[in-house]
């Protein structure tokens, strides 16, 4: 169990973190590369919420219950944006952020579960959110450096953002036989978070040519992986 744990602190940690790492080596260029990233997280976080997050939960907890969830997942975004006192791209930053946090715990269930199917499945689902996990993390991470949060303090932001998806795959590998429906519901819920942080603030602070590109290369790596 512990070592499908690590694993799944690993996945969701060095995604993120990493995005972080490209974020710091372009933070004095972050005008111009920012769109170009956003629009890639933005293409990502809609393909997995039209192509896995949402199709999955319809499996586990049925069509209505789905859309249920969701619409919350909406309206807990709405909340913390009018909980989260900041302007501009900071408030962007943690938006995202907050949404990694989200989406990484019924991630981390599906990695820890399907390694009791079959371990060669858990490894490829966590490369694949690891990889997945990277833009989301230079999106967040752009974002509050633009926002004039310390390096430090978006660097540990980074890290925190992947913690989620080890205890995810801790407890999906420890009940993976009564997990089927609790996945479900964070997959809906997870699902209307990142479909209102991508529409909400990552498409209307992503209005280049460049960020079209992302958006479009986005896809492409959600379909490719």
């Amino acid at each position: 169990m512990l070592k499908i744990a690590l694993i799944g602190f690993l996945s969701g940690i060095v995604g993120t973190f990493l995005g972080g790492v490209i974020s710091f080596v372009f933070r004095n260029k972050a005008d111009k590369y920012l769109g170009f990233f956003m629009g890639i997280a933005g293409g990502i976080m809609l393909s997995v919420v039209t192509f896995d997050l949402l199709s999955e939960a319809m499996e586990q907890i049925g069509v209505n219950l789905t859309v249920l969830y969701t619409f919350l997942g909406v309206l807990i975004s709405v909340m913390l944006k009018k909980i989260i006192h900041f302007d501009g791209m900071l408030k962007t930053g943690y938006l995202i952020f907050l949404s990694i946090l989200l989406h990484n715990f019924p991630e981390g269930l599906a990695i820890g579960s399907s390694f009791l199917l079959r371990e060669s499945l858990g490894f490829t689902l966590a490369i694949v959110i690891g990889i997945h996990n990277v833009p989301e993390g230079i999106a967040m991470a752009l974002s509050l450096i633009k926002g004039k949060m310390k390096i430090s303090k978006v660097m540990l932001f980074t890290i925190l953002a992947g913690v989620p998806m080890g205890v995810g795959s801790y407890f999906g590998a420890y009940f993976a036989e009564s997990f089927s429906s609790v996945i479900g519901i964070f997959l809906a819920i997870a699902g209307g978070t990142m479909l209102y942080v991508t529409l909400e603030e990552i498409f209307p602070n992503s209005k280049t040519i460049y960020s079209i590109i992302g958006f479009l290369l986005g896809i492409v790596i959600v379909k490719v992986f």
